[in-house]
């Protein structure tokens, strides 16, 4: 069985929720991850990239607004009809699972660029054996991803003491497969939606990046956008904000 297809049932259920959550201009994609991965990818008219897990097509339509020729798949049907409908730009979009692309030659892409969507993969070393075939010999890979250190699915949260906000890091080195609820307020199971994410340690990237013939040649770091309302604690959760990263963006390239 198709290992991400475990995935699809929960992603087409939410698909609604994550359209209206980018419709949202003080997100997170679009105050912090737009702004900068433009920047980190500084595209050139005519590049062709491949958005994989491009959702409802919000990174997709900017990175052709920007003068790239673009492709983008999802394995949920209902995102990609939704991106399909909505979609501005000319983009050709696919229904396919993460680590098949048969749309796209061998050695043929510039850029494969993955935007939140690495740590909802099970099967990672497919995935990058897949982008490794499509990819130009100078291509390159981009990922977009929590950061594994300091957001750790049930095993990280927020902690305040004597004036100073911390990040409390119970869990990190062990993978895990966690269940993430989007429904909290629902009581009834019925209409409850959960969706699936791995956790994985930055060393068990870097393993997985060497295993398919990948080095990493760029890393940043990504604080939040938000501030804090006036209250007792606001000087100290805006401090932890710009030291703590929220994103990691990490640019990896054949060797």
């Amino acid at each position: 069985m198709d290992k991400s297809k475990k995935n699809d049932t929960s992603w087409n259920k939410v698909s609604s929720w994550y359209d209206e959550l980018l419709k949202d201009d003080e997100s997170y994609q679009a105050k912090v991850v737009l702004p900068n991965i433009l920047r980190f990818l500084s595209l050139k008219k005519g590049e062709l990239v491949y958005d994989l897990a491009c959702g409802q097509g919000y990174f997709a339509n900017v990175f052709a607004h920007e003068g790239a020729l673009v492709v983008a798949s999802d394995l949920s049907k209902n995102l990609i009809e939704t991106a399909k409908k909505n979609s501005k730009e000319k983009v050709s979009f696919y229904i396919s699972p993460a680590h098949k692309a048969p749309f796209l030659k061998d050695n043929s892409v510039d850029t494969v660029v993955v935007v939140l969507a690495i740590q909802n993969i099970e099967n990672v070393s497919e995935v990058l054996s897949e982008c490794k075939r499509i990819l130009k010999k100078d291509g390159r890979m981009v990922l977009v991803l929590n950061h594994p250190t300091f957001r750790v699915p049930q095993g990280s949260d927020w902690y305040f003491s004597e004036g100073v906000q911390s990040r409390i890091i119970s869990q990190y080195l062990s993978p895990s497969k966690i269940y993430i609820d989007m429904t909290p307020g629902e009581k009834n199971p019925k209409k409850k939606i959960k969706t699936i994410s791995f956790h994985r340690s930055i060393q068990d990237y870097v393993k997985l990046f060497s295993k398919n013939g990948f080095a990493i040649t760029r890393l940043e770091e990504w604080i939040s956008h938000k501030q804090s309302q006036s209250g007792p604690r606001q000087s100290a959760e805006d401090k932890a904000r710009k030291e703590i990263p929220m994103f990691m963006c990490l640019e990896i390239k054949n060797i």
